[in-house]
Order: C-alpha cells, then sequence, then structure tokens
C-alpha cells in the first residue's frame, strides 16, 4: 500500500491514507513503525500493525462509545467510520463487542419499545428503529414479546392534548386532527372509536 497522505488530527494523531484505505495512529507511532507520506506500507507490516496496535485501539473505541450509550449494530459501526477506522477494523471491533453481548440489536429494541411505548405508535416504534439499523424481524420480534397495546390511551391523550371538543368543532378541524392521529401511525378504527367516544 502506497501512503498518499498523512493528515494531522487533533490531540497528537495522524490519519494515515494510503491508495486503499485510512487509518489514525499517533505521531509516536508512526515514527515507529516508519509510516510516511510516499513511502509504501507492505502487507506483511500492516498485518503486524493491526495485530500489535489497531485491534485493541478500535476495541477500545467501541468500548468507549458504548460507555457513552447503548447502541445498534449500525450505529456502532458509523460511529468507528467516523473516527477514521476502516471496515476491516470495525470489524473487528464488532465482532468483540458482539462476543461479550455488548451490542445486541433485539435488547436495544425492547428497551427502546419498553421506554417510548407510552408516546409513540406501533409503526412510530418500527420506523425508529429501522432507522437506527435494527433487521425487520428483530424489530417484530420485540414488538411482539414487549409492546403493550396503548393505542387507546395514547388516542385519549393526543385527542386530550389537541382541545379535540365534537361538539364545539367543526368538520374541517375534527379532519386535521384525525389526519394528525393518522400520521402518527394509529390504525384509521381506532382513530375513528376513540373520536367517537369523545
Amino acid at each position: 500500500m502506497f501512503i498518499r497522505e498523512i493528515k494531522q488530527l487533533k490531540k497528537g494523531r495522524l490519519l494515515i491514507r494510503t491508495d486503499e484505505l485510512s487509518f489514525p495512529v499517533y505521531e509516536k507511532e508512526a515514527a515507529a513503525w516508519q509510516l510516511s507520506e510516499g513511502s509504501e506500507l507492505d502487507e506483511d507490516t500492516w498485518e503486524r500493525l493491526c495485530r500489535e496496535v489497531l485491534n485493541k485501539r478500535v476495541i477500545r473505541r467501541a468500548m468507549y462509545i458504548l460507555q457513552q450509550m447503548d447502541r445498534t449494530e449500525m450505529q456502532l459501526r458509523r460511529k468507528l467510520k467516523d473516527s477514521n477506522y476502516p471496515d476491516r477494523l470495525v470489524d473487528v471491533a464488532i465482532d468483540y463487542v458482539k462476543s461479550y453481548h455488548y451490542i445486541d440489536d433485539y435488547r436495544y429494541a425492547a428497551t427502546y419499545i419498553r421506554f417510548h411505548q407510552e408516546e409513540k405508535s406501533r409503526m412510530q416504534l418500527a420506523i425508529a428503529l429501522q432507522q437506527r439499523g435494527v433487521a425487520a424481524e428483530l424489530i417484530d420480534q420485540a414488538l411482539d414479546e414487549v409492546w403493550e397495546d396503548q393505542e387507546a390511551s395514547q388516542i385519549k391523550k393526543l385527542l386530550i392534548r389537541k382541545h379535540y371538543d365534537p361538539e364545539h368543532m367543526d368538520q374541517k378541524e375534527k379532519h386535521r386532527i384525525y389526519q394528525y392521529l393518522l400520521r402518527r401511525g394509529f390504525s384509521n378504527s381506532e382513530i375513528k372509536r376513540q373520536m367517537d367516544l369523545t
């Protein structure tokens, strides 16, 4: 691999850019491993550098990220890539944290549902989890096992918040509230039922 560029980062770190990938090292490490712009990084040296330095560092970075808050695999991958680690090193970190169940997308989905089910519809929960990279089958499993159907009470709360008063509202205002509830992912039949009961 040919080292095209070495870019200065914060706190004595450097970003080494080769013709194939990029990775972060400290200035002292770059000197010790003889990494300089325009030089060749042979496969043997790269393997040793990964084994002796970078694998440990990317795992520590992953652990630090997970200390801050629980994340899905996709979120952790994105954070590690943002830290300039190449796919190969990201995979090392992901495999490590998975082996100890530090990341578990099902657990993340179940926790997310428990925490947000009072304010979000089933559909909103599923969409939010999809956006965080949780697989559809894990979302379905978590919703089936964890989600408590609170749709009626959620709709009632939103109708109160929207000051729904069927006796003093015209059809246009009722329709606007109905559309609002539909956009929030509630079922058509439950919205109508709650609006009729109020």
